[in-house]
């Protein structure tokens, strides 16, 4: 079953597809992620339904969402740190093995009618933890496994592949549970890490570079804390991205539905289009990186375009009173988020020297995953006080300013590694541990490479 959705050829279609995906391991790992990312989905529509069947309060529903995050606030950090340690490959198989244990134990459970909503606390904490160790090893592993030139398409095929996922997800979700019950769904996930687990065991042979990093946990995440404060085009970008989750994606995420429901007073049918909207326009931003180019000016005129789009797009649903008016303002707020989020990944990626890779992507992750509890909360209270279209206008003016202000502040420049990088990342390291150098292999020898020079 796995060789059948993990093909070893590309067979006559080779040449219509994007050129990372020519690359076999690439290829392989990336349609197991797509597996596992929709398996993800149905759990998390499987998920929600059991705990509206044990609880109405909505506290008690928000409450589960934290148990979820509040890990990745506290430990994505120190994931980083373990992914720079070891070998990426093998903590994700770990990890990958860790999330199917729990979704069937969480199948197990609503099988037997045994589920309690302590359970579900409990076990979406596990499931919080592991993610925050699966996270910066996930990011950290794509750049070993393509081509310097490639990591644009690769980072956007991993989006398109998330945006794809939440659209059909869900739909296999309904079928999975009409079928056999909401157990269905959680088991459809546990064995769609297999698909993962499997690609990443049949990588073995391939060889992972040494990396020093130091005993102390203190020190190692300051070398990349470091790093991030001394590089200021990676810290106006992780700045855009912890903006963006702040200010945009509670409302896209969390309280789209009440939008639709008390602004606009459509029914339930609306609410599944205008998530049906958003899952298209997100869609459609990713496959659109697929086909820009990759000069560093065109990378840094597509931020700037996607973050006005955002900053627009909220100030639209603040005005908006009619679903037919809201609905392609919501889809115009998905293209941009999705073509800034990719865009910004892309050079997060490439500023990063390997050797302190996993701590960076961690503190990219804990800016777009960990500031999520915290963001609902402060925005969803601040629309309970004064109405959630007056929360929208206000997050597009106090979005526009803050992009504004790192633009002026951090990302004047193209996007290339600031002259030094190299010697920053290697006095970083070596200031910390004297065996930094071996066989005479510094930092240098990993430094990124500039963006690219042309587009296509």
């Amino acid at each position: 079953m796995v060789s059948a959705i993990l093909p070893r050829r590309l067979g006559a279609g080779a040449a219509a597809v994007p050129s990372v995906l020519r690359n076999r391991t690439f290829r392989r790992y990336w349609l197991s992620q797509v597996v596992s990312m929709t398996g993800t989905w149905m759990q998390q529509v499987a998920q929600s339904l059991v705990v509206l069947s044990l609880t109405t309060s909505a506290m008690a529903v928000g409450a589960v969402g934290i148990a979820g995050s509040v890990p990745l606030l506290l430990l994505t950090l120190h994931g980083g740190i373990v992914a720079d340690r070891y070998d990426r490959r093998r903590i994700l198989i770990a990890t990958q093995a860790t999330l199917s244990v729990l979704a069937i134990v969480f199948a197990t459970l609503v099988a037997g009618g045994n589920i309690a909503y302590w359970h579900i606390i409990l076990l979406s904490s596990l499931l919080g933890t592991t993610t925050a160790f699966e996270l910066p090893a996930s990011q950290a592993l794509v750049p070993e496994l393509v081509d310097h030139d490639e990591l644009p398409q690769a980072i956007a095929l991993n989006s398109a592949a998330f945006n794809a996922a939440r659209l059909v997800g869900p739909a296999l979700a309904g079928i999975a549970i009409a079928a056999v019950g909401l157990a269905g769904a959680f088991a459809a996930n546990a064995a769609s890490f297999l698909a993962v687990i499997a690609v990443l065991l049949s990588m073995r042979g391939r060889r992972t570079p040494p990396r020093d990093v130091p005993a102390s946990a203190r020190q190692a995440m300051s070398q990349g804390l470091d790093y991030v404060r001394q590089q200021p085009q990676l810290t106006g970008l992780i700045g855009l991205a912890a903006a963006t989750s702040l200010l945009v994606f509670p409302h896209v995420t969390v309280l789209l539905p009440l939008y639709v429901t008390a602004v606009l007073g459509a029914g339930s049918g609306w609410v599944g289009g205008m998530l049906s909207c958003i899952g298209f326009g997100s869609l459609l931003g990713a496959l659109t990186m697929l086909k820009s180019g990759r000069s560093p000016r065109g990378a840094q005129r597509r931020i700037r375009i996607a973050t006005a789009g955002l900053a627009l797009g909220l100030g639209g649903l603040a005005a908006a009173r009619s679903p037919y008016v809201a609905a392609p303002v919501a889809d115009l707020l998905a293209f941009c988020m999705s073509l800034g989020m990719t865009q910004i990944a892309t050079p997060v990626q490439q500023l990063a020297p390997d050797e302190l890779r996993g701590r960076i992507m961690s503190v990219y992750a804990l800016a777009v995953t960990g500031t999520t509890p915290i963001a609902v909360l402060l925005i969803a209270g601040l629309a309970e006080v004064i109405g959630q279209p007056w929360t929208l206008l206000i997050c597009g003016i106090a979005y526009a300013v803050a992009t504004g202000a790192l633009f002026a502040l951090f990302l004047r420049r193209r996007l290339a590694p600031a002259p030094g990088a190299t010697a920053i990342a290697a006095r970083l390291a070596m200031s910390a541990t004297p065996s930094s150098i071996k066989a005479g292999r510094t930092l240098d020898s990993e430094a990124p490479a500039p963006f690219g020079t042309s587009d296509r």
